[in-house]
């Protein structure tokens, strides 16, 4: 009778349809698709010739698979894990319709299902789950649900006669309702509740230095309603905001960046926009802080793109942009990607667990080394599949929740992988061997970014340019169009010159373009408000990136920068660049004056 019990209370509890309805529809991601899985349990399957048992593979096995009926629900959501630091143990912390799930895995990656913490109030397939000083803190969709507390301490030693155990919350916030996603700075000690009714649905920010005793601390709510959020101690290149506590939201269709330091007084850093955006879901920070990897959940299922991941350059956070995208090798819809070393773990609905390893991220480079597919011969994009994945355990396994069929505990084999993934030029022939090398083509490097050849014109009307403080230190350029370079593709918010990370000015009636070098093609006139530091006397070179039809794209030039008190810069014909051969008619000087008039 001891499994009766727990069966009944997470999933067989009543709940009136009412309430049940009322919940799914405040859910932000959309509705689940798809239908139950009667999967059995399976154990090891090692991963050869691109199958583990039932599933598709490459360098990744599965260790062991509870099928989502053994975990006394119908559905699963968000995972994460704990490691009890008295002993080593390590525990998945899995999100179901009823409630949250606890399982110890042991040191060969066997379960055990300790019990659950049933949901607060009705059943939803949204929850999610994080970690601080050893308590889980837990939010749901769930109608007035609340912040549960729970003490993973109370996991210790528990009793087999006592398994599965139906657990209570130690402590229950309840100063907002529901909510759809939780972030949590170990670091500082708060707790970042997105999504909710509180706040517009930003950052309700919550002190949990005391863990069972949390307390308002703030709301941020300039930008309205934030989807999910990772929230850190900044020590990325920005000096100006090393050492500050920011936050890195996905707000539906943008990247906005808050300082947090101040709980009382959060200020917004950035709100940024990007071409193609359909619904900004989730993202991560690589290690160094440098740059943001981004999912989109709902660009596959409108653009009809494969499954896409935005790089984030945030070395200047007052400017953000997206340095590059990689299309991955399926097309089914991205939901969760968390980083780990020089690799990211994604969770991609319908395709699995995909781990990709960088490259130059300063160019948008990923390749996909390992994967493992819950959902085999079907990448279709609908909300079915694999929900998240949990790549921290000390151990190396990996373990992974699937909505329909259950929890996968899985081990990756990352050094079976080609060094040709790995973004390094290791042959010594001056090229990255990151699809660039011929020698290095593999099944390992697959699934490449994908970046526009894209030149910048000389328009021969700027030749010369005289900087002078105070007065005019705008720099113009000029992007080629062509039969395969259409300027109305271009996402002109993500137009970036570097040095210096400038934003482009590209006023609303220059964006139709104008055809410069006379040969059929409209032309994209760019101006940079450049400071004189970001030049130095002598040959110098600025590279002008973005994003052309939602994928990334860099064209540089060379330039001479003269000493001259007004500091005049002039374009380097000798670079490579192109020149109109020849000085136009005065019918085109007039033409070309119409086409791009005077501000």
């Amino acid at each position: 009778m001891a499994c009766l019990a727990p069966r009944a209370f997470l999933i067989g509890t009543f709940v009136p349809l009412a309430l049940v309805v009322a919940s799914l529809s405040m859910a932000h991601d959309q509705e689940l698709e798809g239908e139950p899985q009667n999967a059995a349990a399976a154990q090891h399957t090692p991963c050869i010739e691109g199958t583990s048992g039932d599933y598709g593979c490459r360098n990744m096995e599965l260790v062991h698979f509870v099928p989502i009926g053994a975990l006394f629900n119908i559905t699963a959501n968000d995972i994460w894990g704990w490691t009890d630091p008295e002993n080593g143990d390590e525990y998945v912390l899995l999100g179901t319709r009823g409630g949250t799930v606890f399982v110890r895995i042991d040191e060969y990656g066997h379960p055990t299902t300790l019990g659950g913490l049933p949901t607060r109030t009705t059943h939803s397939s949204w929850r999610d789950i994080k970690v601080y000083e050893n308590h889980a803190y837990i939010v749901s969709e769930a109608v007035n649900h609340g912040l549960q507390v729970f003490d993973l301490t109370r996991l210790r030693d528990l009793p087999p006669e006592e398994m599965p155990k139906v657990f209570e919350a130690d402590t229950e916030y309840t100063r907002f309702r529901s909510a759809h996603n939780i972030a949590i700075n170990e670091d500082t000690g708060f707790a970042y509740v997105v999504g909710a009714a509180s706040c517009l649905g930003g950052l309700h920010m919550i002190d949990i230095r005391e863990p069972k005793n949390p307390q308002f601390a703030g709301c941020f709510s300039e930008d309205r309603y934030t989807h999910d959020a990772q929230c850190v101690i900044y020590h990325g290149p920005d000096a100006d905001y090393k050492g500050r506590e920011i936050c890195f939201n996905s707000n539906e269709d943008t990247v906005t960046i808050v300082d947090v330091t101040d709980k009382s007084a959060p200020v917004m850093i950035a709100r940024a926009p990007y071409f193609g955006a359909s619904y900004t879901h989730q993202g991560w920070l690589t290690e160094d802080h440098a740059y943001f990897l981004l999912d989109d959940e709902l660009d596959e299922r409108f653009y009809g793109s494969p499954t896409r991941t935005f790089v984030w350059n945030m070395k200047d956070l007052d400017a953000p942009y997206v340095s590059g995208v990689h299309d991955g090798s399926s097309r089914s819809i991205d939901h969760n990607q968390y980083t780990l070393g020089n690799h990211v773990f994604q969770a991609n609905y319908q395709s699995g667990i995909r781990v990709l390893r960088f490259g130059d991220l300063e160019q948008g480079e990923l390749a996909e080394v390992a994967y493992f597919d819950t959902t085999p011969n079907d990448d279709r994009p609908i909300f079915s599949g694999t929900w998240s994945v949990y790549p921290y355990f000390e151990s190396g396994y990996i373990v992974a929740s699937d909505i329909y069929r259950g929890l996968y505990i899985l081990k990756v084999d990352l050094d079976a992988v080609s060094e040709c993934a790995d973004g390094i030029d290791n042959d010594g022939d001056g090229l990255r061997d990151f699809g660039e090398d011929a020698t290095c083509i593999s099944a390992d490097a697959a699934s490449e970014s994908i970046r526009y050849d894209v030149d910048l014109l000389l328009d021969h009307r700027f030749r010369w340019q005289a900087f002078v403080p105070g007065l005019h230190d705008d720099l113009k350029l000029t992007i080629e169009g062509s039969e395969t370079v259409d300027i109305s593709e271009f996402d002109f918010d993500s137009l970036r010159l570097d040095p210096g990370a400038v934003r482009a000015d590209v006023p609303k009636w220059a964006r139709k373009g104008f055809d410069v070098n006379r040969d059929g093609h409209k032309d994209l006139g760019l101006s940079f408000d450049i400071p004189r530091a970001a030049l130095t006397p002598g040959d110098d070179r600025v590279c002008v990136s973005g994003l052309l039809a939602g994928d990334a794209f860099e064209s540089c030039i060379a330039l001479v920068v003269s000493d001259e008190p007004d500091f005049t810069v002039r374009y380097s014909p000798a670079s490579g660049a192109k020149v109109p051969s020849e000085e136009p008619t005065v019918a085109e000087k007039t033409k070309n004056e119409a086409d791009h008039p005077t501000k």
